[in-house]
C-alpha cells in the first residue's frame, strides 16, 4: 500500500512496478499457504495417497499469477512509459525513497529468514541444486520472491535517482521493464520446478542408489529387476520395486526334511504335505516382504509408500 501511495505521488513507472510486484507477492503467499494447508491433509477414500501434490498445484497457480500480473502488467506499463515518454516534472523524491528504504529493511529481513530456512533444509546440496531438484518448491518460491523483491527495490531506487540526475523519465521506465523481466524469470523457474513434480519426478539419484544398495544387502534378495521412485511431497517418497528372492530363504529346511521322511515312510498322502509346504512358502514370502518394508522405512524415513513385488 505504501508503494502504491509512492506511485500516486510520483507517477514513477518503477514505483508502480514495485507496487505491483509486492501485490503479486502478497497474493501468491496466500496461494502458497492454501497449498500448504491442503497438502497436509491425510489420505481419504477419494485420495488414498493423500494431498501432497496439492502443494505443487497451488505453487503452479501462484507462478502463473506472477507471470501474468507481475511480468505482464509491469513490463507492459514500462514499455508503454518508454514509448510515450513524458517530460520529467522533478517531483519531491523524499517520500518514495523513504518508502523504498523501509521496504528494503522489511524485505531484507524476510529474505534472511527464508535463506536460513533453506540453508537448514538443503543439506549437502548447493542452492542451485536445491532450487532445480528439491522437493519443496514452496520454500524455493518464498526465497526467490524475497530475493527478487530486495533486488527490485534496489533497481527502483537506482531508476528514480538516475531520472532525477538526468532529468529524464527514461531510466525510470527502463528499470520498470527490468523489474518486470525479473518477475518473468522467477515465474519461469517456479513453473518449471512445480511442473516437474506434478508430472511425477523421481527421487534424487544419489538417494536411489543408496536404497538399491540397501535392498541388495538383504540376504533374501538375489537381484532387483525394477526400481522406481516418485516424489509425493516434501520428504515424502513412493517406492515401487520388483525383486527376485533367493529360494533357499523362503523354505524351512528342517520342516522340509521332516515332511520328506513322512512321505517316504508312507504314513501320509504326499499331496496334502506338498500343499502345506507351498502354503508355508507363500506365508514366508509375505513375512519377508513385510519385514523388508519395515526395515526400509526405518532406514529411509522419507519413504511414505513402499510397494515391493516378486518378479
Amino acid at each position: 500500500m505504501a508503494k502504491f501511495v509512492g506511485w500516486l505521488i510520483t507517477l514513477s513507472p518503477s514505483m508502480l512496478a514495485e507496487a505491483i510486484h509486492s501485490l503479486a507477492d502478497t497474493s501468491n503467499q496466500i496461494l502458497l499457504y492454501v497449498g500448504l494447508k491442503q497438502s497436509n491433509q491425510g489420505p481419504t477414500k477419494e485420495h488414498p495417497w493423500g494431498y501432497g501434490n496439492a502443494r505443487y498445484l497451488w505453487n503452479l497457480i501462484s507462478a502463473m499469477g506472477i507471470f501474468f500480473v507481475g511480468f505482464g502488467v509491469t513490463t507492459y506499463h514500462g514499455i508503454s512509459s518508454l514509448i510515450n515518454l513524458e517530460e520529467y516534472n522533478n517531483p519531491n523524491l523524499t517520500i518514495p525513497i523513504v518508502i523504498l528504504l523501509f521496504a528494503l529493511v522489511v524485505e531484507g529481513y524476510v529474505l534472511f529468514t527464508a535463506y536460513s530456512t533453506i540453508k537448514d533444509k538443503k543439506g549437502n546440496k548447493s542452492f542451485s541444486q536445491y532450487i532445480r531438484k528439491g522437493d519443496d518448491p514452496t520454500a524455493v518460491a518464498v526465497l526467490l520472491e524475497d530475493g527478487i523483491a530486495v533486488l527490485g527495490v534496489f533497481i527502483a531506487l537506482v531508476g528514480i535517482w538516475l531520472s532525477k540526475v538526468m532529468q529524464s523519465s527514461m531510466p525510470d521506465a527502463i528499470t520498470s521493464i527490468i523489474i518486470g523481466c525479473l518477475l518473468g524469470a522467477l515465474a519461469y523457474i517456479l513453473i518449471r520446478s512445480n511442473a516437474r513434480l506434478l508430472m511425477g519426478a523421481s527421487a534424487d539419484p544419489e538417494l536411489e542408489t543408496k536404497m538399491k544398495e540397501y535392498l541388495l544387502t538383504h540376504k533374501s534378495i538375489e537381484k532387483i529387476t525394477s526400481f522406481k521412485t516418485e516424489i509425493l511431497g516434501p520428504a515424502r517418497l513412493r517406492l515401487a520395486a520388483e525383486v527376485e528372492f533367493h529360494g533357499e530363504w523362503l523354505i524351512n529346511r528342517e520342516q522340509i526334511v521332516k515332511d520328506a521322511e513322512r512321505i517316504r515312510s508312507g504314513e501320509v498322502d504326499p499331496v496334502p504335505v506338498l500343499m502345506d509346504t507351498s502354503e508355508r512358502m507363500v506365508r514366508t514370502l509375505g513375512k519377508s516382504i513385510n519385514e523388508l518394508e519395515a526395515q526400509l522405512k526405518k532406514e529411509f524415513p522419507q519413504l511414505d509408500i513402499i510397494e515391493i513385488e516378486v518378479n
